[in-house]
């Protein structure tokens, strides 16, 4: 896939690890689960604006609490948490998770 989706991310109170453990999930995430749907967004336009903004922070119970906002060919799916996590792998698997089965219904 040539095209990529810009990212941009906001943390707190997460330490260096678990930062790049986000960063990495969420690559294997837009590779492996959001790929097919990504190459349906851009073959109808391939100018096609594909965002993705997350924030992630640990609160005082050590748990995980999300906002992402996916961006994509002019219509926004924003995604919060109703109940924190307690592993930051599982926020972004369940995000995105989310977001692929909006799209599923989209497309």
């Amino acid at each position: 896939m040539t095209n990529k989706p810009v990212i941009s991310y906001k943390f707190a109170n997460l330490d260096e690890k678990e930062q790049s453990l986000v960063k990495e999930i969420v690559e294997k995430n837009i590779g492996v689960k959001l790929d097919s749907y990504l190459k349906k967004i851009y073959s109808r336009n391939e100018n096609a604006e594909v965002r993705i903004d997350y924030t992630i922070h640990k609160n005082k119970q050590d748990k995980y609490e999300w906002s992402f906002v996916f961006l994509f060919d002019g219509e926004t799916f924003p995604y919060k948490n109703t109940t924190a996590f307690k592993y930051v792998e599982d926020v972004v698997n369940h995000a995105f998770k989310h977001f692929k089965e909006f799209l599923s219904k989209q497309q």
